[in-house]
């Protein structure tokens, strides 16, 4: 098989209209955000594109680290751009003007990690750590005016965390090996002499300033094991294996637990004890209260995963706000301080949908009794809205919270009022939406991504975050992407067997013929609690999934179903797939793929079929049930329910969906049912396979192992199916290598290409090396850069 290589000639964006007022009320911006019934096709892009090559996968940049400044006039943010063959090593801080007047670099050493930033209260100059200086991550501080930054620490190692105290007084920092690792403090701009503000008697983990910031709180265990840290520092790896499942770190060896300490020195006070972990924390605006997250130290003791206490740090017990089996996390107190919001599953159980939960805190941590009310006093103010939340932030006023919702294939922002539980649906949009830094009473900073275009800022008022006019474009972190004709992605609706409406999308071949059937890719989703989304893919995470403008670009339709078991459609959707694994979502996708031959796009006698982790495990039933697909690319997919049980990181997820009841100390373990686990097991049918499958595994895969892909190409092997399997040496369950993400994407590509258009050979090395050269002359070439 041959591969077109990309030869590039890079143009540059167009400019910004102008400059636009703070206000943000300007109406002519660049690039407006597509609400979800604009059916703007990509061919409105200018006439001298060209389609997508392999290259262009890997040329994406990344946006992070938002942090808007005290005044709300500037945002600092993460600027990582892409890296061939190695992972990103040179990350820089970049500043953008919120009146879209200016979006530029503020760091620019090369081959360094420049991260982190934070704004000094005053917003006169910000911090951030960088590793140019050669000794691990120290901390510099600089002017937003630009100019040299100047070098605030060089401690030998780096530091591992950093924070100015509330009015920018003292700047504290977290630094050492081992068991030097503590506190020091030195002025606010970063310039005077260092104190040591700590000398516990075990490392601290991490610190957070206090609300007045004349104290700080810390964690750090309660016992500290020399031999331990020792043997991980010489590269000792064996270790007892009853410490951990498969993470040596799965038991911590002691309780980890939280501490106060004046910020003027003195020994510190202990806050929490007990055989806890505490995992996290927030004070109270008001002071002298704090929520806090402890889990077990021991989960083969107790495997609960964590519960929500509330601490008065004048003293008493602390207070138990849940009693549960999930994971809670921390939304955080109310403005005033009267009110705790918390992020968990619909009914403090199974696996289903998360909700935000509220409830009044004021007096609380006193009240007698409060222990046993845990769970019932919380109201899950977002009940009504029945889909995934994420990025829940507290109103100025403390009246309401903003919340990004999974609305299908689309996010939108909603708010809810934290007394009524009343949702509001604020935004209509054709893509997915991030609240990027909410800390500013008046406005907010948005990610926002769509087909066309990657995540970029955005700014918007909170009281004008549904008109799509106020919000004003702050990057253009990605301008290449204009030069590529990109494929038309559409959502499909369909009816399962059972008359469930099912969601998706399609990706169109490029000139795409109504009169022509075309070669159809299905790709599978992970999770399976995920789902596929109007945004630009592939992300610059995962180059080697979701690529339907290359697929298209090579005369493919790209199919991306959410079938049953998916986010985004309510927690009925999501979790009927529990205890019965395949059967609903089998039916859904297969009457997906009829769907789009019936509507004359695919042509049923060229089907190929992809998925990794979740995505795999879908793949590897279809091998064992369907013979309609010519080609299979299966990624970290389960062969085996049973020995999978033993080997992954996660039991919890498996006795939800194959133990049919994922309470504690239910009987949902493989030895509870041993027949129902091995019927769903794609190996328990392996000789129904015919269909050529190339596997893909990482090596140190811990959520579904190397092994499970053994004993499915073992079979495989002897059955005469023919098959291949790519391991990746060092690779967990995500490939983070660029290099692996190259083989998988070229492997993958040839298989479809072998199996389904006739090609005589799926993978040639010296087309993997020459495209590999290609990209890094691409990411090499200058070009526009982003602004």
């Amino acid at each position: 098989m041959r591969l077109s290589i990309l030869l590039l000639a890079v143009g540059l964006a167009a400019p910004f209209h102008g400059l636009l007022p703070v206000a943000l009320q300007a109406q002519d911006l660049r690039a407006p955000v597509a609400r979800a019934q604009d059916a703007r096709a990509p061919d409105a892009r200018a006439q001298d594109t060209r389609p997508i090559e392999i290259p262009d996968l890997f040329r994406q940049a990344t946006i992070g680290q938002v942090t808007l400044s005290p005044a709300g006039d500037r945002v600092l943010y993460t600027f990582t751009p892409p890296s061939y063959p190695d992972p990103a090593r040179d990350q820089q801080i970049h500043l953008a003007m919120l009146d879209g007047s200016e979006d530029r670099a503020m760091t620019h050493a090369k081959g360094a990690r420049n991260q982190g930033a934070q704004w000094h209260p005053s917003g006169d100059f910000f911090g951030f750590t960088s590793t140019r200086a050669g000794n691990g991550r120290q901390l510099f501080v600089m002017s937003p005016e630009g100019g040299e930054p100047w070098q605030v620490t060089s401690v030998d190692g780096g530091i591992s965390s950093w924070g100015w105290s509330a009015d920018g007084s003292h700047l504290a920092y977290l630094s050492g090996r081992g068991m030097e690792a503590q506190l020091r403090v030195v002025d606010g701009e970063g310039r005077g002499a260092h104190r040591a503000l700590t000398t516990h008697p075990t490392p601290l983990s991490s610190f957070q300033w206090g609300e007045t910031g004349n104290h700080i709180y810390f964690l750090a265990p309660d016992a500290w094991d020399e031999g331990e840290y020792r043997r991980r520092r010489e590269g000792y790896e064996a270790r007892p294996i009853q410490r951990g499942l498969v993470f040596d770190d799965f038991i911590h060896l002691h309780a980890e637990h939280l501490w106060r300490v004046e910020a003027s020195g003195g020994d510190a006070r202990r806050i929490t004890s007990g055989d806890y972990l505490v995992r996290g924390f927030e004070e109270s605006p008001v002071g002298g209260m704090l929520a806090v997250i402890m889990a077990p130290r021991d989960p083969h003791i107790d495997n609960r995963p964590n519960e929500v206490y509330l601490v008065n740090e004048a003293g008493g017990a602390p207070v138990r706000l849940t009693d549960n089996d999930v994971s809670e996390s921390l939304v955080g107190f109310s403005p005033d301080g009267a009110w705790l919001a918390i992020s968990a599953q619909k009914d403090f159980a199974g696996s289903g949908i998360n909700e935000i939960y509220v409830r009044p805190v004021a007096g609380a941590a006193g009240a007698a009794g409060a222990a046993g009310a845990a769970n019932s006093e919380w109201t899950a103010v977002t009940r009504s809205y029945d889909s995934e939340v994420s990025n829940a932030t507290w109103s100025a006023d403390g009246e309401r919270l903003y919340f990004v919702g999974n609305d299908g294939v689309n996010q939108n922002l909603y708010m809810v009022g934290a007394r009524d539980s009343r949702v509001t649906r604020l935004t209509d949009l054709r893509g997915v939406v991030s609240i990027a830094d909410g800390s500013d009473a008046r406005v907010a900073v948005l990610g926002f991504s769509d087909p066309t275009r990657p995540e970029d800022l955005h700014a918007a008022p909170w009281d004008r975050l549904g008109d799509s006019g106020a919000w004003l474009k702050l990057t253009d972190a990605n301008p290449w992407v204009e030069e590529i004709q990109l494929a038309r992605t559409e959502t499909v609706r369909w009816r399962s067997p059972d008359g469930t409406e099912i969601e998706g999308l399609v990706v169109y071949p490029l000139d795409h013929d109504p009169s022509r059937r075309y070669p159809l890719i299905t790709e599978i989703h992970g999770g399976p609690a995920a789902v596929f989304e109007n945004r630009f893919l592939p992300t610059p995470a995962a180059p080697h999934r979701a690529y339907g403008h290359l697929l298209a670009a090579m005369g493919y339709a790209f199919f991306l179903p959410n079938y049953r078991g998916s986010s985004g459609y309510g927690d009925e959707f999501r979790t009927e797939i529990a205890g019965d694994y395949w059967t609903r979502a089998t039916e859904d996708i297969h009457a997906g793929i009829d769907h789009l031959i019936e509507q004359g796009l695919a042509d049923p006698d060229a089907l190929g079929f992809m998925g990794w982790s979740a995505g795999g495990h879908w793949s590897n039933w279809m091998l064992v049930t369907s013979d309609r697909f010519k080609a299979i690319s299966s990624g970290a997919g389960v062969a085996n329910w049973i020995s999978l049980y033993a080997q992954t990181d996660n039991q919890a997820s498996r006795e939800f969906y194959l133990g049919r009841d994922p309470a504690l100390g239910a009987a949902n373990k493989p030895w509870d049912d041993f027949d129902h686990w091995w019927a769903e097991s794609p190996l328990r049918y392996i000789e129904n396979a015919t269909t050529p499958t190339l596997l893909h595994y990482g090596e140190l895969d811990q959520r579904i192992p190397m092994p499970q892909g053994q004993e499915l190409h073992l079979a495989l092997k002897s059955l005469g199916v023919p098959t291949e399997f790519m391991v990746y040496p060092g690779e967990d369950h995500a490939l983070s290598q660029p290099r692996n993400r190259l083989v998988k994407l070229m492997s993958d590509l040839g298989w479809f290409e072998m199996w389904i258009r006739g090609a005589d050979t799926w993978l040639e090395w010296d087309e993997v090396l020459e495209m590999g050269k290609r990209i890094e002359e691409v990411l090499a070439a200058p070009g526009p850069g982003p602004g």
